[in-house]
């Protein structure tokens, strides 16, 4: 978390895509698409257009998702993987084709027009091989080479009706935009994804052109089996049901199922030979070393603590709550309901953190008990006012502790009514968690990462997990790394994912 990046979802991105489409003409023009050889309406909207508005959206994405990794050779992997690609795409001689991979634990791949495709660090510890990172690329490929993207702005300029944000709204009465805008991280908005027929086609089309470089199609089958098994992870931490994703996790954007993509494999007509690549030692070579997690310079997730090393801070959430960190905010949140939310916000005419919560933070609400603090050295304030999250009541407690002159740190504590009285000293313990790391402290703070080794004999998975940062799930996310079915145990000399600082 830091107070310049911002997190932006596949749905808040097709916003700046409709809203870069608009100076294209309306002028109708039905095309058959080279890679799908199907009639689609495209508008006036050409490969030239695709390339024109990828390139001028793609460091604005590139900045929103945490930036480039900072890897040249594990950049460089990416980039030779995809080429290999490209070369047996349809659109190869209009598109420039450009692979990013993003410095984000978020498992996820995406594409903007005219060939600038996106990999996450986070998918990269995900996937077991070449193979499987090959498929991956080659979806979003077919996406693009399928135009699917044209095809869905030219849609909302016929209609006028454009893309809008479905905003599960927190509105919280009286305060702010920036304010009312947590509630996209909070409520967690699903991220628009493609029809069912685009996933298809995008599968079709990535095995075709995975095949004709070489690799094994089941590739992208054996990552969707590990990529579902992540998403139900991530459901059963945060108290959803199972099948419920994260906002941005992979399943909610590309909502496809093991026998559709099977389905897709035959009708692309490939044929497989035993030459076929799949390449897990040469994938585990290149992706040892690399982080894992959070980012130390936007803070990183211990259990219940949080650990700022380069604003030297740290705080606990609650019992019961997991914390869940992004380049904007830190969020908490509890199975009752409850949430918690951590942040950077400039002070702009506040001498002190009274008068930046009462003027500033929530000029126009309703707040009972304003009262000054002092926390572990920090000059603070709280109050307290009313909340409305998709139209429920929900009761806020906002704290104000000062940075600076000219900036604060926030936390703001959410709670349904019938919740607030048994959250109160939970709330009260975690606002006085909140203090100045030491030097030494701070210095200690090292991140995750990747590393290859081989299993001894008699290592079990909660042995090897024990370093991982997921407490009691520790054991379940190594398997899921992994490919260790529940109940087995590692071989001796077998290749692992070991996560190590």
């Amino acid at each position: 978390m830091n107070d310049i990046k911002h997190i932006v979802s596949r749905r808040h991105f097709a916003l700046a895509l409709g809203a870069g489409a608009a100076s294209i003409g309306l002028a109708g023009c039905v095309a058959t698409n080279k890679a799908t050889s199907r009639t689609s309406y495209t508008g006036a909207y050409s490969p030239a257009d695709d390339v024109a508005l990828g390139r001028a959206e793609h460091p604005k994405l590139v900045a929103q998702f945490g930036g480039a990794y900072e890897d040249k050779r594990l950049q460089g992997y990416v980039d030779r993987v995809g080429r290999s690609l490209t070369r047996h795409t349809e659109y190869a001689a209009q598109y420039p084709y450009e692979f990013t991979l993003l410095n984000s634990p978020i498992v996820n791949a995406f594409a903007l027009p005219g060939g600038y495709v996106y990999i996450s660090r986070g998918l990269l510890a995900l996937a077991s091989s070449e193979a499987e990172m090959a498929g991956v690329l080659a979806h979003e490929l077919g996406h693009v080479n399928a135009r699917h993207s044209a095809e869905r702005i030219s849609a909302q300029q016929a209609t006028q009706v454009g893309t809008t944000l479905a905003a599960i709204g927190l509105q919280l009465a009286g305060l702010p935009s920036d304010i009312a805008r947590l509630g996209q991280t909070v409520a967690a908005l699903a991220i628009q994804g493609y029809s069912r027929q685009q996933e298809f086609e995008a599968d079709m089309l990535g095995v075709r052109y995975m095949s004709a470089a070489g690799y094994d199609p089941d590739g992208m089958v054996t990552f969707l089996n590990t990529l579902r098994e992540q998403s139900l992870l991530e459901a059963t931490a945060k108290g959803l049901p199972p099948g419920a994703v994260d906002q941005y996790n992979m399943m909610s954007t590309h909502p496809r199922t093991v026998d559709r993509v099977r389905e897709a494999t035959v009708a692309a007509k490939v044929s497989r030979t035993a030459q076929t690549k799949i390449l897990r030692d040469e994938y585990l070579r290149q992706i040892d070393g690399m982080l894992f997690g959070d980012d130390p310079s936007e803070g990183i997730v211990q259990g219940q603590a949080f650990i700022h090393p380069g604003l030297g801070l740290r705080f606990d959430a609650p019992p019961g709550f997991r914390l869940f960190n992004s380049a904007k905010n830190v969020v908490a949140q509890s199975q009752s309901g409850a949430v918690m939310v951590f942040d950077l916000a400039p002070a702009r005419n506040s001498r002190n953190p009274s008068a930046y919560v009462a003027k500033e933070w929530a000029p126009q609400a309703q707040l009972q008990g304003l009262e000054p603090l002092t926390v572990n050295g920090f000059k603070a304030a709280t109050g307290t006012t009313l909340a409305s999250i998709d139209n429920r009541q929900m009761d806020a407690r906002l704290v104000a502790f000062q940075r600076d002159s000219r900036s604060v740190y926030r936390l703001m504590f959410l709670s349904p009514p019938n919740v607030t009285p048994s959250m109160r000293e939970a709330f009260q313990s975690a606002t006085y968690s909140f203090r100045q790391l030491s030097s030494s402290e701070a210095a200690a703070v090292r991140p995750l990462k990747v590393r290859i080794g081989a299993a001894s004999a008699g290592q079990t998975v909660r042995q090897l997990s024990q370093q991982m940062p997921y407490g009691p799930q520790n054991e379940a996310w190594f398997r899921v790394l992994n490919d260790l079915a529940p109940g087995t145990q590692p071989k001796a000399r077998q290749r692992l994912k070991l996560i190590r600082t």
